[in-house]
């Protein structure tokens, strides 16, 4: 029993092996719950035998059609968001950061509504670009305001959050100058609603080649959490490597508002829960912090849609209900600090 408590428990954490196992289960019980909740309900033995059979009927297009693409969007977005959230609190050193507190999806959000305003036929795939754009500058302006020192953690975030009002107004009020349709007014409070097959594959390569090199460069990001002379003597840049997690936080972040809307708060949450189950070793809370993303995202995704059935609520909603009181813990845990 002692040796299983040892495997089980290490420096007060659970063992990353036995949490993956645990997170990876209830992922999958989350996304099948999804996939056969809908105005049209499913049983699970059913729906599951459709996703491993598919027959032609038109349950197995329901799946196949709507509800499947709707799931793996929702995989990869919660992926990159809580990837983006790790590395951004990484490079900052600062707890409070996230995609949504730095102003990172605002600002992707805003390039994303202009090109659309202003190039009225941009395909889908099209409005990653601007994202990428919008999610560089703002995040360049507030990493240059980390690095100056001029700020703490509180003062920054709320700086970030200052400057994610700002350009939510902005965008709003473009929105309201130029009679933006319903669909972009719905798509900017976080959704996955109505998200087909070329959705998935838009954000599909950007996930898989920022999470090939975060997995390669993983370990090396902990460098960032240390002083630039003991970098050195532990023969690390941690200006290169800093300048590879700014360039996969924009990745992350950009592709996933692209497709979904600025969805917050998994960028801040999932690292903090990982980090309090598994400890601060940081290519197990990026790996973790990738299934627990998906599944906090999936979750609030289905609890949006049963809490306003037959109707839905956008999963950005949501997440917002949950991840806004969580901010203000965290905030007044760093005050107190």
């Amino acid at each position: 029993m002692a040796a299983k408590s040892r495997a089980i428990i290490r420096d007060g954490t659970a063992s990353p092996g036995l949490v993956a196992l645990y997170l990876l289960l209830a992922l999958v019980v989350v996304t099948l719950a999804g996939i056969s909740f809908g105005v049209s309900e499913l049983p699970v033995v059913r729906a599951l035998h459709l996703l491993l059979a598919p027959d032609g009927s038109p349950d197995s297009a329901l799946i196949w059609d709507v509800r499947l693409p709707r799931a793996v969007l929702a995989l990869l977005v919660g992926a990159n968001l809580a990837v983006a959230g790790v590395l951004i609190q990484t490079l900052t050193r600062n707890s409070l950061a996230s995609p949504q507190t730095f102003g990172i999806n605002a600002g992707a959000s805003l390039f994303i509504v202009i090109s659309l305003i202003a190039l009225p036929g941009l395909s889908p795939g099209g409005t990653v670009w601007p994202a990428f754009l919008g999610a560089a500058a703002v995040g360049l302006a507030m990493w240059t305001l980390s690095v100056s020192g001029v700020m703490n953690d509180v003062k920054l975030a709320l700086a970030g959050i200052s400057i994610q009002l700002v350009l939510s107004a902005l965008v709003q009020a473009i929105l309201i100058a130029n009679n933006a349709g319903q669909d972009i007014v719905y798509w900017l409070a976080g959704s996955i609603n109505g998200a087909q097959w070329n959705k998935v594959l838009i954000i599909l390569p950007f996930t898989l080649l920022g999470g090939g090199v975060t997995v390669v460069a993983g370990r090396h990001f902990g460098v960032l959490a240390l002083d630039e002379a003991t970098s050195v003597s532990l023969g690390q840049n941690a200006r290169r490597v800093g300048g590879l997690a700014a360039v996969l936080i924009v990745l992350f972040a950009g592709s996933a508002v692209a497709v979904s809307g600025p969805i917050g708060f998994i960028g801040l949450l999932v690292p903090h829960i990982v980090r309090r189950l598994v400890g601060s070793d940081q290519l197990t809370v990026i790996a973790l912090s990738a299934i627990t993303g998906p599944l906090l995202l999936n979750a609030a995704d289905l609890a949006g849609r049963v809490a306003a059935f037959p109707a839905e609520t956008p999963v950005g909603i949501v997440t917002a209900l949950i991840g806004a009181p969580a901010f203000l813990v965290i905030l007044l845990r760093q005050r107190v600090r």
